[in-house]
């Protein structure tokens, strides 16, 4: 057998998909702190949190930064559901935060305080669904052909594909609401 050959053979054995799903089922159940890297958020935000959802938090950095009061925000690989009720919290009651996972395991544990953490920011705006992040469709043709056409070369070529992508949201929204992020 060549090296080619066995590498081949290494590479269709491996299932990168099952390798992550079985590496944070395995964190959901109990806290791996090698798993990711730790980082800091604003105090404030997390002592609404259970210990237990801060402990399987096993991302990197912090998009909750930039979050804003009314925004929709949906969180993919959303995990133990940190980041979620961080961001639930900064866009307060107007807005709406949507956690997306493939892990039964992770989405358990993140709906496990919903109902909880609902009731003590006085609001439920938090809700977790199951699904892959590759299986998630977009379809970026049209701001595609807008680019096309236009493309920005300029301050006022990137106000008006600003100004396009304003109108596109308003009249084909992916989810029905003014402001959609993505952290």
């Amino acid at each position: 057998m060549t090296n080619t050959t066995a590498n081949e053979q290494l590479t269709a054995n491996y299932n990168i998909e099952n390798a992550v799903l079985e590496r944070y089922q395995a964190g959901a159940q109990q806290v791996q702190p090698a798993l990711c890297c730790p980082t800091e958020y604003e105090e404030n935000y997390l002592d609404i949190l259970p210990q237990e959802i801060i402990q399987k938090d096993y991302g990197c950095g912090d998009p909750t930064l930039y979050i804003k009061s009314g925004e929709t925000v949906v969180d993919l690989g959303s995990g133990a559901g940190k980041n979620c009720y961080i961001i639930a919290q900064k866009v307060g009651a107007e807005g709406q935060v949507i956690g997306v996972d493939f892990n039964d395991d992770m989405l358990g544990l993140a709906r496990k305080y919903q109902d909880e953490i609902a009731t003590k920011i006085g609001y439920k705006n938090t809700k977790f669904v199951k699904g892959k992040i590759q299986d998630l469709a977009l379809d970026l043709d049209i701001v595609e052909q807008w680019l096309t056409a236009n493309p920005i070369t300029s301050i006022d070529a990137l106000a008006a594909f600003e100004s396009e992508c304003n109108a596109l949201r308003k009249e084909q929204p992916l989810i029905p609401d003014n402001s959609v992020d993505v952290v």
